[in-house]
């Protein structure tokens, strides 16, 4: 039987286990020390006046919309090319979504592409730094001006802007930690921001609406465990470590297969952290046939992402954004974590040559 090279796979180790037990043996489970020295570390790297903690990436989002007061009647602007939760939290808001198409080349979408698309309903834009990929900041604060940004920056810790890091974009800024993104707390997120009204409503939304010792709104639990931020308190101690890792193999790749795929390209200035190796099949080439063929030889693929206008939740939506939909129908993420070693980057670059025929 064929060993098969992973997708991805979380990096824990036996200091991530020590931390997991020292929680459990405290008997304080849930948004204690822990949580709080987490939202210091996090806001610290990212140079953020504020982090507050919460269950997930897709809560961040969620939390970061009402606190915009995102409701009836109002628009979203979204990059169509994503996995589906931000426009699932803006649905969820109650607000539509305006998708938009992204760049061919940086798949993310550009500062004319959100401008174009706002209009007297628009209340916010979600900006994406897709697989880690930085988004255009400069250019996309001066074409939206004051409108709000929430910057979906989901699997961006560690990637920089020319000016920046990711996670610094937004009024909200948000990150993800699930166990596929660059350090896990096993499910959890964050939201970023400068503004303390912001991140004090952000607090009470997440615990039930409560202020002190009043409960002062209807809201749901979001919290973040103290489990979750034990695992990420030790992933950040070598989060340097993974994104240079992540680089190195990313490069490998690069070099090996631009001749034959097409990848993404990142900003001038910019760096990413290649939470996510891409690639788009060339014609002729079938994705879910050259998934299939690759894990017959040993090598794991993922569907890259998708065009979220063209799903069921989204029925009804007839726009054609032809660049999101060609990268979905044609990309394929290829495996990438850490722990992978040299040789297993060069078999999964064999296999996928041998299956593409080059």
């Amino acid at each position: 039987m064929i060993a098969l090279i992973r997708l991805a796979k979380p990096w824990i180790g036996e200091d991530e286990q020590r931390a997991v037990a020292a929680v459990l043996e405290s008997g304080q489970l849930v948004q204690g020390p822990l949580v709080e020295r987490f939202e210091h570390a996090v806001a610290a790297l990212v140079g953020r006046s504020h982090a507050v903690a919460v269950s997930s990436g897709t809560a961040a989002l969620q939390l970061a919309l009402k606190v915009l007061g995102v409701g009836h009647g109002d628009e979203v602007i979204c990059p169509a090319l994503t996995w589906p939760s931000p426009a699932h939290a803006s649905r969820l808001a109650g607000a539509r979504v305006r998708f938009i198409d992204v760049d061919p080349n940086e798949w993310n979408s550009t500062g004319e592409a959100f401008s174009a698309a706002r209009n007297t309903d628009t209340k916010a834009a979600i900006v994406i730094d897709q697989f880690g990929n930085p988004a255009r900041a400069r250019e996309i604060r001066e074409a939206l001006g004051a409108l709000p940004i929430i910057e979906d920056a989901a699997c961006a810790i560690g990637s920089r802007f020319s000016e920046g890091p990711c996670g610094s974009l937004g009024v909200i800024s948000c990150f993800s930690f699930h166990p596929r993104k660059i350090l896990t707390t096993g499910e959890g997120g964050v939201c970023l921001t400068d503004d303390e009204a912001i991140a004090s409503r952000l607090r009470v939304l997440r615990n039930h609406g409560q202020l002190a010792n009043e409960i002062v709104v209807p809201a749901g639990n979001f919290r973040m465990t103290e489990i979750a931020a034990a695992l990420g308190l030790t992933q950040l101690q070598r989060l340097d470590e993974i994104v240079a890792r992540r680089r190195e193999i990313a490069a490998l790749y690069r070099d090996a297969l631009g001749d034959v795929v097409d990848l993404q390209t990142t900003p001038e200035g910019a760096e990413s952290n290649y939470q996510t190796l891409g690639i788009v099949l060339p014609q002729g080439q079938t994705r879910d046939a050259f998934r299939d063929e690759l894990r017959a030889r040993g090598v794991e693929a993922g569907l890259l992402s998708y065009a979220v206008h063209q799903l069921g939740s989204f029925t009804g939506h007839d726009e054609s954004l032809p660049i999101a939909e060609y990268i979905a129908a044609r990309g394929v993420a290829l495996p990438l974590y850490p722990q992978m070693r040299n040789a297993e980057v060069q078999e999964v670059i064999a296999r996928v040559r041998e299956v593409l025929g080059g």
